[in-house]
């Protein structure tokens, strides 16, 4: 059992959650993580009939969020992380439940990195500090 004294040691908040991903918030990685995530799912998807998400969706959603990565790294982060929660958003309305409902894991992982990606930029679309957008 830890002491109250070596409790200091390590201090770990809210705070800290907030910042780490805030910072990730005004990098294109995430985005890029999850489209690399669509465009891995390709070949799964194309060889299983009733597999979500279908091949088309993994690269059409898959290109439009590295569009919003690369905006992002273009220092546009406002704009980038609008267009990146947008987009998120919408794979989530279009395969979010499907994902979740199969029961099986890359669907479901897929689904919740979106998810993160879509409240992670979202938080940097609508809530903008001036000290986060500067990279």
């Amino acid at each position: 059992m830890a002491s109250a004294e070596n409790d200091d040691d390590i201090p770990v908040t809210r705070s800290d959650l907030s910042q780490t991903v805030s910072r990730f918030a005004v990098t294109p990685y995430p985005a890029w993580g999850f489209s690399g995530a669509l465009f891995a799912t390709i070949p799964r998807a194309s060889s299983v009939k009733l597999y979500i998400p279908r091949p088309l969706t993994c690269t059409f959603f898959g290109g439009i969020i590295a569009f919003g990565g690369y905006v992002i790294h273009d220092n546009d982060v406002i704009n980038g992380a609008g267009f990146t929660s947008a987009w998120s958003t919408m794979y989530l309305l279009a395969n979010g439940k499907r994902g979740i409902t199969q029961f099986k894991p890359w669907p479901a992982f897929l689904s919740i990195y979106a998810l993160g990606n879509a409240l992670m930029y979202g938080r940097e679309y609508f809530f903008p500090d001036s000290d986060r957008t500067k990279i």
